[in-house]
């Protein structure tokens, strides 16, 4: 009876690779994976069975050992049986994964980065040619938990959606925006016929209340927060970062307070964006769209003298460190913020319609916003500040603090309307 055939992973090092000293069955390095294989039928010139070594093609250990997997499986008729099953079901019908795939593809050529990966974070990550998940999101990682997974396009089926949007721990408003991604994916895979019609069709949309994620600081809070940066003294940073801890992060501060920049933006600041008329542009990582923003001089200045950290790229980007992923660089930097909030005393913030939230960076950019609006400066500038696509997307965003100015301007105008005539002014002449 011929022995099950057998396999073990191998690395095959490269002559640069810093962990070729560790062997053969090393996991954690990048080098092409093979593996050593046993199928009790080869044999050498002499007639021994003899094991072969068959490249994997992959420098993945775990997508190595799939590879091995399918290997000693093509020696098995039952598993080869189910293999062909499932090879005619995905013929007829979409997996996930590659419907993902196909609709991030798709959406890449006309949407921005920011755009693409916030559909990304709630889909997944999904390679476009291999078509494997390289991170889970949302989706993914909920797909995983169920028994049995879902595994087509045509499982999506309403009671799944539910379910799935019932353990989402969004904000109302937050629950909003990623119920439409949704039903955007599950309206192109209508539209490329994988599914009759879209499982998300008759259900109802989370319900948001209007007005509840602008929130500003107010004067007398920000320069609380200013006052706070003195009282952080973080043990966990090296003495050099220390030393120029309070300048960095003021400056750091200044630049949210008087750019209204996502904290994203602003960790990826260059000095070049600033010409020598103190005007900042520069494209929104969000929305991929200009923004302009004329500069105080106070900022201008703090902005010349940047403090670096220890392993700071460098004064070309004075506030992103040695970390490749500028997402990792926001998260660092969100914490420190929320640690001064914290710190400053500052435990809730009002929104326009009275609703009570807890300090974010995010308010920061709120009061940038806010403060040019009831300066009076016209919603189309403080658009442009804030690269907004569209006009009708900042008076959605701020429209308390817009219906504000806009009584403001009628009391005035009816202002002038009642004062008592001068001697001498015109009739007022009635009309038939």
């Amino acid at each position: 009876m011929t022995p099950e055939p057998t396999t073990t992973i191998i690395v095959r090092h490269s002559a640069a690779c810093r962990s070729k000293g560790k062997g053969l069955y090393w996991k954690k390095c990048k080098c092409r994976k093979s593996f050593i294989a046993y199928d009790g039928v080869t044999r050498n010139k002499e007639g021994k069975l003899v094991n072969r070594i068959i490249s994997a093609k992959t420098r993945s250990w775990s997508e190595a050992e799939k590879v091995a997997s399918a290997w000693r499986d093509s020696f098995n008729p039952d598993k080869q049986k189910i293999k062909l099953l499932t090879a005619e079901k995905e013929r007829t019908e979409v997996r996930i994964e590659v419907a993902v795939a196909l609709y991030l593809a798709n959406m890449t050529r006309n949407a921005s980065k920011g755009t693409v990966d916030l559909h990304k974070s709630l889909l997944g990550h999904v390679d476009p040619e291999t078509k494997q998940v390289e991170r889970s999101g949302h989706l993914f990682t909920w797909l995983d938990r169920q028994v049995p997974r879902p595994t087509f396009v045509s499982e999506l089926t309403p009671t799944f959606l539910t379910e799935w949007r019932n353990a989402w721990k969004f904000n109302d408003l937050t629950s909003r925006q990623r119920w439409t991604i949704v039903t955007s994916f599950l309206n192109f895979c209508v539209g490329q016929k994988w599914i009759a019609d879209s499982p998300a069709r008759g259900l109802t949309p989370p319900k948001v209340q209007k007005g509840n994620r602008t929130a500003a600081f107010t004067d007398a809070q920000y320069d609380a927060i200013l006052n706070a940066v003195p009282l952080y003294d973080p043990e966990n940073v090296p003495a050099q970062t220390r030393r120029t801890w309070q300048q960095r992060l003021t400056t750091f501060l200044e630049l949210l307070r008087w750019t209204g920049m996502d904290v994203i933006d602003a960790i990826q600041y260059r000095p070049e964006w600033v010409d020598k008329d103190g005007v900042l542009r520069y494209t929104r990582q969000k929305t991929d769209v200009l923004a302009t923003i004329p500069l105080p001089e106070h900022l201008i200045i703090l902005l010349r003298g940047v403090p670096l950290e220890a392993d700071s790229v460098g004064p070309h980007q004075p506030f992103r460190s040695q970390e490749s992923l500028a997402s990792i660089n926001a998260t660092t930097w969100r914490m420190r913020l929320h640690r001064v909030f914290e710190l400053s005393g500052i435990a809730e913030v009002t929104t326009g319609l009275g609703r009570v939230r807890r300090p974010h960076p995010k308010m920061i950019r709120d009061t940038f916003a806010i403060y040019h609006l009831r300066q009076g400066v016209p919603i189309y500038s403080v658009s442009r500040m804030l690269g907004h696509t569209r006009t009708e997307q900042t008076e959605t965003a701020y429209l308390p603090y817009v219906a504000e100015l806009d009584a403001a301007h009628i009391a005035a105008v009816r202002k002038t309307m009642t004062g008592t005539p001068r001697k001498g002014g015109r009739k007022v002449v009635q009309m038939q």
